[in-house]
């Protein structure tokens, strides 16, 4: 008889105890795991540093756009065109004015083109048909990889309007 008590008290015991495991919200192996494991949608690592200098020269905006890599190691860019890299200039409302790529005839060929750690492009725009008023001038890469963008505002005085741009 004591057997057969002991082996229900057991096995109530028993019951009670798996019942118990799981019941909370995390479990230590899913709770060691998040902590050792970031999710990646969390990650942020840029490899590619971009910059703008803008200059003012006899009423002509000189865009100098620089890209560097900074990822600790080289990183292989796919270029579809012949424009490595391109801009956007909107008006004060957010509507774009003028984009480099719509008026300028490029080749169409997949180039690639590895940068090496710390190595650092440079793009040269020049952009003399604007019209007084202010702006936000967006520049970027063109390549499958990365887009590398960069901002910055401009204000136009005593533009001149003539309808030219070039890009070095």
């Amino acid at each position: 008889m004591k057997k057969k008590l002991l082996l229900v008290i057991g096995s109530v015991l028993l019951a009670g105890f798996l019942s118990g495991c799981g019941a909370g919200d995390k479990t230590n192996a899913s709770s060691e795991v998040s902590k050792s494991v970031p999710p990646k949608q969390n990650e942020i690592a840029a490899a590619f540093l971009p910059q703008i200098v803008l200059r003012e020269e006899k009423g002509k905006i000189l865009v100098r756009y620089t890209v560097k890599n900074i990822s600790g190691e080289p990183k292989k860019l796919t270029f579809r065109t012949g424009l490595e890299a391109d801009f956007i200039v909107y008006d004060a409302s957010g509507k774009k004015v003028k984009q480099y790529s719509d008026e300028v005839m490029s080749t169409q060929v997949i180039k690639e083109m590895t940068i090496e750690n710390n190595q650092t492009i440079t793009k040269n725009f020049t952009i003399t048909d604007l019209p007084n008023g202010k702006y936000r001038l967006e520049v970027f890469l063109t390549a499958k990889e990365e887009e590398a963008k960069a901002a910055e505002d401009l204000i136009i005085k005593n533009s001149s309007s003539n309808g030219q741009q070039t890009s070095q």
